[in-house]
């Protein structure tokens, strides 16, 4: 593996699990929020 195709893999890899941070953050708010509205 030459330095770009590295680059490329930590770049891919950094947006595939940010992404999937923001996603299980917005729905851990989404559930905190139905649960203090049911209350």
């Amino acid at each position: 593996m030459n330095t770009s195709a590295i680059i490329m893999f930590i770049f891919g890899a950094s947006l595939l699990w940010g992404g999937l941070a923001v996603t299980l953050t917005i729905a851990m708010r989404k559930s905190k929020a139905k649960a203090s509205a049911n209350q």
